[in-house]
């Protein structure tokens, strides 16, 4: 059973590396080589945009591709309660992304709305501010935040997401 060693050994390894991993990405730290404070929680609210003439939520937002202002339809199909997983990774054009998988039924959520919504716009706001409001091309499970991140800033935000805020 030499096979079933060495594979379980492998686990326990790979079990241990992805710990350590998610301790550096939560922020714990020892020996003063990490930033005192951890970064703070961050936000996230993925919303359909609709006409601000029906109902809707908030000011109207100028929406590149659309001839007038939209606004937020004010439920979100997904928040950073959501989030299973936060990554960075890299756009076409080699510059940092997060890249966010969500945990199953939100994913599916996910998958239904942006079905439904092809051509429609959403809104993708993080912190309280709009980022980004992209057409929906096509249905997906995953998101990815691209806002023009430093690799550094890009990092803090994927750190944010391993942080729950405090309950009120």
């Amino acid at each position: 059973m030499r096979g079933q060693g060495s594979l379980s050994h492998f686990c326990t390894m790979l079990e241990l590396m992805r710990a350590r991993v998610f301790f550096l990405l939560a922020g714990a730290c020892t020996g003063g080589f990490c930033q005192s404070a951890p970064p703070p929680a961050v936000t996230l609210a993925v919303d359909l945009m609709v006409s601000c003439s029906g109902p809707h939520f908030g000011q109207p937002i100028p929406v590149k591709g659309s001839s007038q202002p939209l606004c937020l339809a004010g439920q979100p199909f997904l928040t950073e309660k959501d989030v299973e997983s936060a990554e960075t990774r890299k756009n076409s054009s080699g510059q940092p992304v997060v890249f966010l998988t969500f945990h199953r039924n939100a994913a599916m959520r996910e998958l239904q709305v942006t079905l439904k919504n092809i051509g429609n716009h959403i809104a993708i706001v993080l912190n309280g501010r709009v980022l980004s409001t992209p057409t929906v091309e096509a249905g997906s499970r995953m998101l990815y935040l691209d806002g023009g991140f430093t690799q550094a800033q890009a990092l803090t935000l994927v750190r944010g997401f391993y942080v729950r805020a405090p309950k009120r």
